[in-house]
């Protein structure tokens, strides 16, 4: 089936900055000479761009012209899957920062403390950075008793979730997302504006039945969307 001319054109777009031919902040050319190039009307064109700025490829700057946007970084939501992998599809350099390792004997009613049901309880802070932009402040409680070994693995080689998906596999979550305003804390290492707020991603993952992991993970609301696909013909 023959494609239509400005589906041509926009997968054209998409194949130049794939290759990285036009890389992120790259000004298009404009619709009259991509009209020009491809031999199509500049109603055409315009369509093709539409449909790029639309999915988020490209940026419109008024009285400027249309630039390769940065894309937004996502996650599924029905899927649990290494950050650092995600980042490396994305053909982006993944790296942490650990900002602490804590062991905790819960005294209170906490969310953590409720849901590991643990009398010790292993905790981390670390930064997930995507190429030079913070994506993910990670907030990661496990239980001492399932995972006596957590705090001596070397978190700025191997992620949170790596090393526990190696050793105890993940048969259920529960996933609660929020918006919420960043504290001083979200603003200092994710690099916020004070009115830019973020996502609040809460997993509490099971493994056979036993509570294994609490995490909190952080997002800029402006670099990160939460995505999921359901398949409902099976």
């Amino acid at each position: 089936m023959k494609l239509p001319k400005y589906r041509f054109i926009s997968n054209e777009i998409k194949d130049n900055i794939s290759s990285n031919l036009w890389q992120v902040g790259y000004q298009i050319p404009s619709e009259t000479e991509l009209a020009n190039q491809f031999s199509a009307s500049r109603m055409t064109a315009r369509k093709a761009v539409d449909e790029l700025v639309n999915l988020g490829v490209l940026e419109r700057v008024p009285s400027v012209g249309t630039f390769v946007k940065e894309p937004v970084s996502q996650s599924s939501l029905l899927e649990i899957r290494n950050i650092a992998d995600e980042i490396s599809s994305r053909g982006h350099v993944h790296k942490m920062t650990v900002l602490s390792k804590l062991t905790l004997i819960p005294k209170d009613n906490s969310d953590f403390s409720r849901s590991l049901n643990s009398s010790t309880v292993f905790k981390i802070v670390m930064v997930h950075w995507e190429n030079e932009l913070p994506i993910q402040l990670e907030e990661r409680y496990v239980s001492a008793a399932q995972i006596p070994l957590f705090l001596q693995q070397d978190f700025s080689k191997v992620t949170a979730s790596e090393y526990l998906s190696s050793i105890t596999p993940v048969t259920e979550a529960e996933i609660t997302v929020e918006a919420v305003m960043p504290t001083k804390i979200l603003i200092h290492h994710l690099q916020l504006d004070d009115n830019t707020p973020c996502l609040k991603v809460t997993r509490i993952t099971h493994s056979y039945g036993k509570p294994v992991c609490y995490a909190v993970l952080y997002h800029p609301a402006d670099r990160f969307k939460l995505t999921s696909h359901l398949d409902l013909a099976q």
